[in-house]
C-alpha cells in the first residue's frame, strides 16, 4: 500500500468546495497554505428554500424550541402566560433555571425543564431573537422583563417575527471571524 502525504488528502478534499462554491475553496485553500484545484461547479441549480438561511421575511416557527430564564424571584405569571402563548404559536418553551425542581413564589409554581449547567444553547431556536424582542420593548438584554405586563399581542408577533428570521443576522459581522487567514 502506498503511503500518501496530508497534503495529497487535503488537496483531493479541496476538490468537493471546488465543484460547489469557488470562492469558498479558495478561502479554505488559502486557510491551509494550498492551492485552490479548478473545480466543476453545476450550472442552474435552483436553491431549496428549506436550505435557506438567510430570509427577507420570517418564515415558518411551528415546531421551534425556546428557553425561557427564570429564577424564584421572577414573575412566574409572566413565564406562565409567555410558555402558553408560545405553545399557542406552535413553539415549545422551556423554563431554565439555576437548578431543576419546582419555582415557588407565593401560590404560584412553574416546573423548572432544564438547570443553567445542563442546559445547552444547541437545543433551542431562538439565537438572537432577544436582542430583537428587546428593542421592540425599548429595553436591553441586561434589564429585567416584567413578562406578565409584556407578554401580549405585539409581543408575542415581535417574537415571532424574530424567531422566524431564523438568526440575528444583523449582529453577525459583530460575531463571526475574520475571513482573512492568521499570518503564519
Amino acid at each position: 500500500m502506498l503511503a500518501r502525504s496530508n497534503s495529497w488528502f487535503k488537496e483531493r478534499e479541496l476538490q468537493v468546495p471546488a465543484n460547489v462554491d469557488t470562492d469558498l475553496c479558495e478561502q479554505v485553500a488559502t486557510g491551509l497554505g494550498l492551492s485552490a484545484p479548478k473545480g466543476k461547479p453545476a450550472e442552474n441549480v435552483a436553491v431549496s428554500p428549506a436550505l435557506v438561511q438567510i430570509l427577507g421575511e420570517p418564515g415558518r416557527i411551528d415546531g421551534r424550541k425556546i428557553g425561557i430564564i427564570a429564577d424564584a424571584g421572577s414573575d412566574l405569571a409572566g413565564v406562565s402566560k409567555l410558555v402558553k402563548a408560545t405553545a399557542a404559536l406552535g413553539i415549545t418553551a422551556l423554563v431554565i433555571a439555576p437548578v431543576g425542581g419546582v419555582l415557588k413564589a407565593g401560590c404560584r409554581t412553574v416546573t423548572v425543564d432544564r438547570a443553567l449547567g445542563t442546559a445547552r444553547s444547541i437545543e433551542f431556536d431562538a439565537h438572537g431573537a432577544t436582542a430583537a424582542l428587546c428593542s421592540s420593548l425599548r429595553t436591553s438584554p441586561a434589564r429585567t422583563i416584567d413578562v406578565a405586563e409584556d407578554v401580549d399581542k405585539a409581543f408575542t408577533a415581535n417574537l415571532a417575527a424574530a424567531l422566524g428570521l431564523h438568526r440575528a443576522w444583523d449582529r453577525a459581522a459583530k460575531v463571526m471571524s475574520s475571513a482573512v487567514p492568521p499570518a503564519a
